[in-house]
């Protein structure tokens, strides 16, 4: 079943009461636009950087084809930045501004939203398992790392579902179904798709999920530089 939460509040008190009225045993969390947040507006000053037309660099990072292995784990965040770096010049960039900008991007730090985090940790405080479901990369580990988010996902990772692991990405069907073979083999427990409830930003991610597990859409304007 899927419920669209109207606003980032009354998506997470949807989740919340899911929670309470379906027996939920798994929560997992989408990672950017909702544990995760950038700050959009880079996008602009990266085109102004770049000399190049509005929506460019956009197009140039998270627009290029090459991201979709990527977060299959067919490729990596280098090659991916190299490619982006070569879009740019072929839109009019320079090639050294373009490397620049590109390892701007990749260097601009994200914030952590701290309300997501805080019911993450206090429904895991009250029983429930909780997860983090991304179209990742091979950097993701080391991202939360620096973000200090080992208190959601582990100090090993162990509660993180990375798409770059697992070989397919949201929304296909089978992610959610590998999702919960992972989730079942770290909790050493069968876990029936119906007690699993799902957070993410993405309307298409949710319609996917819905198919089994619990699904609340979480609306945050301008989210995510990383497109999970």
């Amino acid at each position: 079943m899927s419920s669209e939460g109207t606003s980032h509040a009354e998506s997470l008190l949807a989740l919340r009461q899911i929670v309470a009225e379906h027996g939920i045993r798994v929560v997992v969390s989408d990672l950017d636009g909702v544990l995760r947040v950038f700050d959009a507006s880079l996008w602009e000053e990266l085109d102004a950087m770049t000399g190049t037309a509005e929506g460019a660099s956009f197009r140039a990072i998270l627009g290029h084809p090459y991201l979709d292995e990527v977060v299959r784990g067919r490729g990596t965040h280098a090659r991916w930045r190299e490619l982006a770096a070569e879009q740019l010049v072929a839109e009019g960039s320079d090639p050294d501004v373009a490397r620049a900008a590109v390892d701007r991007w990749a260097a601009t730090p994200a914030e952590v939203d701290q309300r997501v985090r805080a019911m993450l940790l206090e429904l895991r405080a009250a029983g429930t398992a909780v997860f983090v479901l991304t179209n990742g990369t091979d950097r993701v580990p080391e991202e939360l790392a620096a973000l200090g988010l080992e208190d959601v996902v582990g100090e090993d990772a162990r509660f993180l579902l990375n798409t770059a692991d697992l070989g397919v990405a949201k929304p296909e069907p089978e992610v959610y179904g590998l999702a919960r073979e992972r989730i079942c083999r770290v909790l050493g427990e069968e876990v029936p798709p119906e007690r699993i409830a799902f957070l993410d930003d993405s309307r298409r991610h949710v319609e996917a999920a819905a198919c089994g597990w619990h699904a609340v859409l979480h609306p945050v304007p301008g989210a995510g530089l990383a497109g999970s």
